[in-house]
């Protein structure tokens, strides 16, 4: 195993704990300990704490990625529906064993302001562009009314998909998900038109 594929397979070790741990948990020392290398080893790949915990961000982001943003969608027009389909099978499958690695990690840093906790909240800004962006898709192509404001829509989408991944952790209940797709199926309908009053005034 090279380097690079040595760096891969500790970084998937590292987001794995500090999932279910935490990122402030993770350590140069308690990690080397896991991955059963020596601590200088481990030191010569993540020169610090901070190293080692920025990597670990980038590390997850790009599995979350690879499994949720980057699905090609083969020129469907249900860009929208695949993306909320594959975030909600990402929290599902629990392809991060703690929950959200996100939202977990940057609410358990709120209070750092530094390298790392700034990581954490662009990585969730990014989650919100890409829901976003997906919400004008389909509106652009119909699949939502135009009248939806992509902004709110991804924040609701964004708030529904936490929540459940959270329900889940706490109930151990697969069903969570499946009030998710009902709540989120409810959020992207067409609101009823109001109906015109047929009374007539004197």
């Amino acid at each position: 195993m090279n380097a690079s594929d040595t760096r891969t397979a500790i970084l998937d070790t590292a987001v794995e704990l500090a999932s279910v741990r935490g990122l402030e948990e993770l350590s140069i020392g308690g990690l080397a300990s896991t991955v059963k290398m020596s601590k200088s080893g481990l030191f010569a790949h993540f020169g610090s704490k901070q190293e080692l915990q920025l990597a670990t961000v980038a590390e997850a982001w790009e599995i979350f990625e690879s499994e949720v943003l980057l699905e090609p969608t083969f020129g469907r027009q249900d860009v929208l529906a695949g993306l909320l389909e594959r975030w909600l099978s990402f929290y599902e499958r629990e392809v991060f064993a703690g929950g959200c690695f996100f939202v977990l990690s940057a609410v358990e840093l709120a209070n750092r302001q530094d390298a790392v906790s700034k990581a954490l909240v662009d990585a969730i800004d990014r989650q919100l562009a890409a829901l976003e962006a997906a919400v004008r898709s389909a509106i652009e192509s119909g699949e939502l009314p135009a009248r939806k404001d992509p902004g709110q829509t991804a924040f609701a989408l964004h708030s529904v998909l936490i929540n459940a991944d959270s329900l889940f952790q706490v109930r151990h209940d697969r069903a969570v998900f499946d009030d998710a797709r009902a709540t989120i199926g409810e959020l992207l309908a067409e609101p009823p038109r109001p109906r015109r009053s047929t009374s007539t005034v004197p």
